[in-house]
């Protein structure tokens, strides 16, 4: 007798539907924390490594193993007194159990920013790094250029009176000499400017070839990347920050052309939520209205036009919102994509992104690293401490859809400044990064840490959704016997003559 191929194929069907909704349903996804790092100053000193470019992760020997470099500042105490004050430049390996920490170097001063790129076209990867140094005269901001050959960190020169908060190092028009690119800051008789500044490294010596000043009233430049933003072969130049002074800033986005040997700025864009107010910070002082913190760019769609991908936080009036926010630009103006907000405490706010494919889905997410706090917690130790956040989001369809969150805290609170994601160890499996700044008893420690997403089946959690898939399982293999019987074939009797 012969089967039905309608019937096999509905029932087959039907098996794979349920099989694949269910597996769907159970599985979940989770951070595991693979490795918590203190620095050598803990509990005797402090070491911070605040601001939001300060991590930075390459391989920076060519020996086919990513390190890890971080920057900060730090501190030795004695009788309650700081007796220095130092740029812990330190790089960093892991080999999927233990983090070690391969060079250190350190000056009087401080580390802002830090990258990692060929800057001279020899194969070999320079460290670039942005703060301050200290000397008989006083402090003052400086630019300097390493080397690493596995073993040294080795200075090969500097730049100094540039303040910068971040770096991207890149090539422009076809250039072959790789330009780089410094966002941070300017004072011009007591007045804070935002500045953007372009250097090219020739014959050990860094030149600076333009830079570019702004405010209104008072600006900072914290963010700086650089993307062909329209695929027209150009690359583009693009600056994240705020403006109008804090007690009334702006989230400004910015979009520069090196055109002719000098900067020329394409467009800018300001927002606020609720415009002429401020919110708190923990201890009470003005923060602002609206900043940009950290800027990405990448294609996290798929779909040929680069995304600009843009974190901060913004006042709504009572409470400070992180704000994730996605831009597209034409070639002439920025359109908004997408703007997300959330709060988890009374300050929630986006301090470092990262842009990976994290979890091997062939699909690139956006992970957002920062901290949630509450009002007055600086000055009251019996409140809740700052907690660090990390978040896992997907851009798809133009939906933005939060696939995992991580909050945390340890000591007296903890902010998670900077972020990077990769596959550090060479298991074929992205981690994920996070450093910044912890509190305890009175000190600082960055708090290192490694995470990796743990995929796993959850079955409690899901219980309701369960049961209604197994409910319209039993509904529809009903449906399907009744249709069996009510099309059982007829047999033809063979005609005898």
């Amino acid at each position: 007798m012969k089967t039905c191929p309608k019937k096999f194929l509905l029932t087959f069907f039907l098996i794979f539907s349920i099989t694949f909704m269910t597996q769907k349903v159970l599985a979940t996804s989770d951070l595991t924390l693979e490795w918590e790092q203190h620095w050598d100053t803990y509990g005797s000193g402090g070491t911070c490594c605040y601001g939001t470019h300060n991590f930075f992760v390459d391989d920076l020997d060519n020996d086919g193993t990513k390190e890890l470099i971080t920057g900060g500042f730090s501190y030795n105490v004695a009788n309650n007194t700081r007796i220095s004050y130092e740029a812990p430049l330190k790089i960093w390996t892991w080999d999927g159990e233990d983090l070690v920490c391969e060079s250190a170097q350190s000056w009087n001063g401080s580390i802002r920013a830090v990258y990692a790129s060929d800057i001279d076209n020899d194969g070999l990867t320079e460290i670039i790094t942005a703060g301050t140094a200290t000397n008989q005269t006083g402090r003052f901001p400086q630019i300097n250029i390493w080397s690493y050959d596995g073993q040294n960190i080795i200075h090969k020169g500097n730049y100094n009176g540039t303040s910068a908060y971040s770096i991207y190092i890149t090539k422009i028009n076809q250039n072959q000499t790789p330009f780089i690119i410094t966002a941070g800051t300017k004072t011009i008789q007591n007045k804070t400017l935002a500045q953007l500044s372009i250097f090219q490294w020739n014959e050990n010596k860094l030149n600076l070839l333009d830079n570019k000043e702004w405010a209104s009233i008072e600006a900072y430049a914290y963010s700086v990347y650089a993307y062909d933003l329209n695929n027209d072969g150009t690359t583009e130049i693009i600056t994240g920050g705020y403006d109008n002074g804090l007690q009334n800033s702006t989230g400004q986005l910015r979009v520069w052309s090196w055109t002719n040997n000098q900067l020329l700025l394409q467009t800018n864009t300001q927002w606020q939520t609720i415009p002429n107010l401020y919110g708190a910070t923990i201890s009470g002082l003005p923060m602002g209205n609206t900043k940009v913190n950290n800027i990405k760019v990448a294609d996290i769609d798929q779909d040929n036009t680069p995304e600009i991908i843009t974190g901060g936080w913004t006042y709504d009036g009572t409470v400070i919102n992180a704000q994730l926010r996605i831009w597209n630009w034409t070639g002439q103006t920025l359109f908004l994509e997408k703007s997300q907000e959330w709060i988890s405490e009374d300050i929630t706010e986006i301090k470092s992104i990262s842009i990976n494919n994290v979890d091997n889905d062939n699909q690139i997410e956006i992970v957002t690293s920062g901290l949630t706090s509450v009002y007055g917690s600086f000055n009251n130790t019996e409140s809740t401490p700052d907690h660090a956040q990390l978040r896992i989001w997907t851009w798809n369809n133009n939906q933005l859809t939060l696939d995992l969150s991580k909050d945390w805290t340890i000591g007296d609170g903890v902010v998670a400044w900077n972020l990077a994601t990769a596959d550090i160890d060479n298991d074929q499996t992205v981690e994920l990064i996070t450093v910044g700044c912890m509190g305890e008893s009175g000190l600082c420690d960055p708090d290192l840490r490694i995470w990796s997403i743990n995929h796993q089946r959850n079955l409690t959690d899901n219980t309701q959704t369960i049961i209604l898939l197994i409910t319209t399982s039993i509904i529809i293999s009903i449906a399907i016997i009744i249709y069996f019987k009510k099309t059982k074939p007829v047999h033809q009797q063979t005609k005898t003559h």
